[in-house]
C-alpha cells in the first residue's frame, strides 16, 4: 500500500499503526534458507519475486564484507527494513553491511531482472558476488557528506550462471534517529521483478499518480477559490472563509502526499512527512473552525482559541516533529471530537440541513473503513480511489451545505424587498460609485505629478552630484558614461587625487528610486570627499557604512566600489557591487575582481576587504554597476558579464573613451530601440605606465 496516501484520509488516529504494520514486515527472524530464483516466481499479477525480507546483517563499516567468500556465519538476520524493535538489540549508529545469498534458475542467468527498490533510505552501495553494481545515492562514511537516494525506479541486475549469488549492500543512514521516529523504519526493502514489465509499470505510475492527484488536487483548489470569492464578495458569511481555508489546507496536504511519493532523497522525503504532520493538523482546525461556523451555539472566543491552539501546535511540531507525535496525534483526537459534536449539536437542534452534511462524513467514514479493509488485504480494490471519494464527498456535502444556505438567504431577501426599494437603491449606488470615481481620479492624477516632480527632482540632484569632467594625470587615461533608466536608480561615480599624486575612483549605486536615492547619493559623495585620504579603502567603506546607516534611511543601501591607484599598484575595495573587470594587455585576458560584501548602510561592523592588484603599462579597469550585466532586451533575455569580457579583450589596443565608445555599442544592440529599467555606468581606467615587475599578481 502506499502509506502517504491512508495518512491524509484517516487524519492520524491510524496513521502511527499504519506506519508500524508497513515497517514491521519481520522481527527476531533466525531462519537462514537459501532462496531459489525461477522464471515462475514472477508469474503473478504483479511479475514479481518476493525475496524474503531476511537478510545477515552486521552494524559498522569493514569494506572487506563485499567479498562472496567472506565468513558471516556470526551475522544476526534481521529484516532490512531495521525497525526500531531490531535496533534495540543492535549497535547500529547509522551504518552497517547486509548480506544475502540467492540460488538462481539457469534460465534466469544472463537476462536483466528488475531490481525493485520498495523503499529506500539514507545511501548505498549495492554489490554482487564481490563487484560493486550500483551506489544509490552518494554513500560515504562522512554523514554530512551522504546524499540519500529514494527513488522508486528500478535498476536492471543481472546473474551470471546457475551457482550460488551472493548480494552485498553497504548501507548508510545519517537520519535514522529521525526516520525511526516519523516513519517507523530507517533502512530498505528490496523486491526482483520482470524487467520490461516494471519499467512500463514506472512510467504508467507516475503518469496515473501524477493525473489523478492533480486532478483532485486542481477540484480542491476550484471549491477553495469558489467559496474565497463568495466570502470576498459578502464578509459577512464567514462560513465560506472558514470552508476555502480548510480545502486549501486539504488541497496542500494532497500535494505534500504525492511530493512525497516521488520524492528521491531521504531528506526530501523526511521533509513533505514533516510538512504532512503540519498541514494535517491545520486541515483539522480550519475544519472544526468551519462546523463551528455552522450554529451560533459556539462561542466566538472558544472557536477563535482551536484555531490559536491549532496554529500553536502545528508551529511546535514542525519545530519539534521527533518529540511531540504525541502533541499531533493529541490534537487530532480533539479536532475530530470538536467535529463530531459540532454534528451532532445541528442533528439535536433539528436543522433542516443537517442531513447533507451528515451524509459526507458518513461516505467519508465509510471510505475509511474500506481504505483500512483494502490495507490489510480483506477487499481489494485502489486505496487512492477510496481516499478520493471520501474525502471528496465530504468536501462536495460541505460546499452543498452552504450554497443551499446562500440560496435560502437569497430567497428570504427577495421576498422582503420592493421593486421600487432596489430601484431606489441602485440609483444611490451609482451615484455613490460615480463620486467615488471621480475621486480616485482626482486623487490617482494629484499622485502621479507629485511622484513626476519627485523624480525631475532627485534626476537632477542625481546628475549634479557627479564630476563634469575627469582628471588628466600622466600615465592614466580615463573616460566615465551614465546612461539614466526612466526612473532615477541614484548611479555615482567620483574621484579624488592625493597630495602625493594618488588616485582614487569611485562607482556607487543606490537603492530605491526618487528623492531618497539622491539623498543617498549626496550622503556618499560627502563622505567620500571627507574621508578619502584618511584611511585606506575597506577602512573607508566601514566608516562611510557607519554614517549611512545613522541616518535611519529604511530599506536604502548603497553599494560602493573604490579604486585607489598608487604608482603601479591598483587596490579595490568593494561593498555590494558587481566584480570589477582587469584586462591584462600582456596576457590579452580578463581577470574577474570579486568581493562580495553588503552594500552601505545595510550594518555598521561588516568587515570590508581589498584586493591589491599590479598594474602594468596596457592593462585597463573596468568598473560598472550592475545596470550593464543586468540589462535585458526585448526578448527578457539578460547580458551578463560574458560579452563584457569580450569587448574588453577586443578593446585592448584602445584608447578608454574608445572603450566606453564600444560598450555604448554593446548596450545599444542588447537594448534594440527599448530603454533600460536600471542606470548603467561605466569608468574605464587605463594604466600606460610601465614597471620592472614582469608578472602582475593579484594578493588579498
Amino acid at each position: 500500500m502506499n502509506r502517504y496516501s491512508l495518512i491524509i484520509f484517516i487524519w492520524g488516529l491510524l496513521s502511527a499503526f499504519a506506519q508500524d504494520l508497513h515497517a514491521q514486515d519481520t522481527f527476531f527472524q533466525f531462519a537462514d534458507e537459501l532462496e531459489v530464483l525461477t522464471p515462475d516466481a514472477m508469474l503473478n499479477e504483479d511479475s514479481i519475486i518476493f525475496i524474503q525480507d531476511r537478510w545477515k546483517f552486521k552494524a559498522g563499516d569493514d569494506p572487506e564484507r563485499a567479498a562472496q567468500q567472506y565468513d558471516d556465519s556470526d551475522w544476526v538476520t534481521i529484516s532490512t527494513n531495521l525497525i526500531e524493535p531490531d535496533l534495540s538489540f543492535l549497535d547500529f549508529e547509522g551504518i552497517g553491511w547486509f548480506r544475502k545469498d540467492f540460488k538462481v534458475d539457469e534460465k534466469l542467468s544472463g537476462k536483466p531482472i528488475a531490481l525493485i527498490i520498495d523503499r529506500h533510505l539514507g545511501a548505498s552501495e549495492i554489490y554482487l558476488n564481490g563487484e560493486k553494481i550500483y551506489e544509490l545515492g552518494n554513500f560515504s562514511t562522512e554523514p554530512a557528506e551522504v546524499i540519500s537516494y529514494n527513488s522508486k525506479k528500478p535498476v536492471p541486475i543481472v546473474f551470471n550462471g546457475d551457482e550460488i549469488q551472493t548480494m552485498a549492500v553497504r548501507f548508510i543512514n545519517p537520519d535514522y534517529a529521525m526516520t525511526g521516529r516519523l516513519m517507523g523504519y530507517n533502512g530498505f526493502r528490496f523486491l526482483l521483478g520482470d524487467w520490461s514489465v516494471h519499467q512500463n509499470q514506472n512510467i504508467n505510475f507516475l503518469a496515473q499518480w501524477t493525473g489523478s492527484n492533480m486532478f483532485y488536487i486542481g477540484m480542491l483548489m476550484a471549491f477553495s477559490v469558489i467559496h474565497l470569492l463568495l466570502f470576498l464578495f459578502y464578509p459577512g458569511e464567514k462560513r465560506n472563509l472558514y470552508f476555502a481555508v480548510f480545502v486549501a489546507f486539504l488541497g496542500i496536504f494532497t500535494y505534500l502526499i504525492y511530493r512525497a511519493e516521488l520524492a528521491e532523497n531521504t531528506v526530501d522525503t523526511l521533509f513533505f512527512i514533516r510538512s504532512l504532520v503540519v498541514s494535517e493538523v491545520l486541515v483539522l482546525t480550519f475544519a472544526a473552525r468551519f462546523t463551528h461556523s455552522i450554529d451560533k451555539l459556539f462561542s466566538a472566543v472558544f472557536s477563535n482559541s482551536l484555531v490559536v491552539f491549532g496554529v500553536f501546535v502545528s508551529v511546535l511540531i514542525w519545530n519539534f516533529p521527533e518529540q511531540l507525535i504525541w502533541l499531533r496525534e493529541l490534537a487530532v483526537i480533539i479536532f475530530i471530537v470538536e467535529i463530531l459534536r459540532s454534528l451532532l449539536v445541528m442533528f439535536y437542534r433539528n436543522r433542516g440541513d443537517a442531513w447533507v452534511l451528515g451524509t459526507g462524513v458518513l461516505i467519508f467514514i465509510a471510505a475509511i473503513f474500506y481504505a483500512v479493509l483494502i490495507n490489510f488485504n480483506y477487499l481489494s480494490g485502489s486505496i487512492q480511489i477510496a481516499n478520493m471519494a471520501g474525502s471528496g464527498a465530504l468536501v462536495l456535502s460541505m460546499s452543498i451545505f452552504l450554497s443551499r444556505n446562500v440560496a435560502q438567504t437569497q430567497k428570504n431577501l427577495q421576498t422582503k424587498l420592493t421593486e421600487v426599494k432596489i430601484l431606489s437603491d441602485k440609483t444611490i449606488e451609482q451615484e455613490r460609485l460615480s463620486k467615488e470615481r471621480e475621486i480616485e481620479k482626482r486623487l490617482l492624477q494629484a499622485e502621479n505629478d507629485r511622484k513626476t516632480n519627485e523624480l525631475e527632482e532627485a534626476r537632477a540632484l542625481q546628475l549634479s552630484m557627479l564630476p563634469k569632467e575627469m582628471p588628466k594625470l600622466p600615465g592614466c587615461d580615463m573616460a566615465v558614461y551614465m546612461k539614466t533608466a526612466t526612473e532615477v536608480g541614484g548611479d555615482y561615480y567620483d574621484y579624488s587625487v592625493g597630495n602625493d599624486g594618488s588616485l582614487v575612483l569611485a562607482l556607487g549605486d543606490a537603492t530605491g528610486h526618487g528623492m531618497k536615492a539622491g539623498i543617498m547619493v549626496a550622503a556618499a559623495k560627502s563622505y567620500f570627499h571627507s574621508l578619502v585620504h584618511q584611511s585606506d579603502g575597506s577602512t573607508l567603506l566601514s566608516r562611510m557604512s557607519k554614517g549611512l546607516f545613522n541616518m535611519n534611511m529604511r530599506m536604502m543601501y548603497m553599494g560602493m566600489m573604490l579604486a585607489q591607484v598608487s604608482s603601479n599598484r591598483l587596490e579595490i575595495s568593494t561593498a555590494g557591487m558587481p566584480p570589477a573587470l582587469l584586462y591584462r594587455k600582456g596576457e590579452n585576458i580578463v581577470e574577474k575582481i570579486t568581493l562580495k560584501a553588503l552594500p552601505l548602510g545595510s550594518s555598521v561592523e561588516y568587515p570590508y576587504k581589498s584586493k591589491s592588484v599590479n598594474l602594468e603599462a596596457g592593462d585597463m579597469l573596468l568598473m560598472m554597476s550592475d545596470g550593464l550585466t543586468e540589462l535585458f532586451n526585448p526578448n527578457r533575455e539578460m547580458l551578463g558579464m560574458k560579452p563584457v569580457e569580450e569587448v574588453l579583450i577586443r578593446s585592448g589596443h584602445e584608447c578608454a573613451e574608445k572603450v566606453i565608445g564600444n560598450l555604448k555599442q554593446l548596450i545599444d544592440e542588447w537594448l534594440n530601440g527599448s530603454e533600460p529599467h536600471d542606470d548603467i555606468t561605466l569608468l574605464v581606467f587605463r594604466c600606460n605606465r610601465s614597471t620592472n615587475n614582469s608578472s602582475p599578481s593579484v594578493t588579498d
